[in-house]
């Protein structure tokens, strides 16, 4: 009988209990890291939120109809196609898409200043010309004589506009408001301004498009 047999290999040592420890504080510390300079992020873009628009939807870049307007702190606001009537007036839809935080009333609270035809304070404007202009101007005419009169707005079913526009929106919710209006002539540009109502300063947003 041999005695003097070779051992048997030892079996490999299990890893050490310290290293395992060590990985899973690895793990964590970096879960937290992660999530830490996402909420610093956050909380650093939230500072940068003050109603502005961002791109195009400015007075200088106004959108087409059907185009978005996009706020840096959430909201979308978007105009639809105008759709023409059998009377001659045109209908389309402004929807309010509330991504904020907050609670949002699109026409204030004060149904006063919910719409109008000339520019000025409303929460929703339709007025003849172009968004870079005012609000509607006189045209000069040849020859030095009196000035043409531009062209007008009138605007229709304003209390369906109203009604939708005052009650507060909640945050991640939709609202469409409907607008009829009928212009005096047909054909030239028409300009949408939307100012929806915030405690703080809100740009406007501007849509420009023909009817006719």
């Amino acid at each position: 009988m041999d005695t003097n047999a070779a051992p048997a290999c030892p079996r490999p040592s299990d890893t050490p209990r310290w290293a395992t420890v060590l990985g899973v504080a690895l793990a964590v510390l970096t879960a937290l890291v992660v999530l830490g300079a996402m909420a610093l992020a956050k909380f650093e873009d939230s500072l940068t939120q003050h109603g502005y628009v961002k791109g195009p939807g400015t007075v200088v870049e106004p959108l087409g109809a059907g185009g978005t307007a996009r706020y840096d702190d959430g909201l979308r606001i978007t105009v639809g196609p105008p759709r023409r009537e059998p009377d001659g007036s045109y209908s389309f839809t402004i929807t309010y898409d509330n991504g904020m935080g907050e609670e949002l009333r699109p026409g204030g609270t004060s149904p006063d200043a919910g719409v109008g035809t000339t520019g000025g304070s409303a929460a929703v404007v339709v007025r003849a010309g172009k968004a870079i202009d005012s609000g509607p101007l006189s045209t000069p005419s040849a020859f030095g004589s009196a000035p043409v009169p531009a062209a007008s707005m009138t605007f229709l079913d304003q209390a369906a506009t109203v009604t939708a526009l005052t009650p507060p929106l909640g945050t991640e919710q939709k609202r469409t408001v409907p607008v009829r209006v009928k212009p005096d002539k047909q054909g030239g540009p028409v300009t949408v301004e939307v100012a929806p109502k915030s405690p703080g300063f809100r740009d406007t947003a501007y849509w420009q498009f023909d009817l006719g």
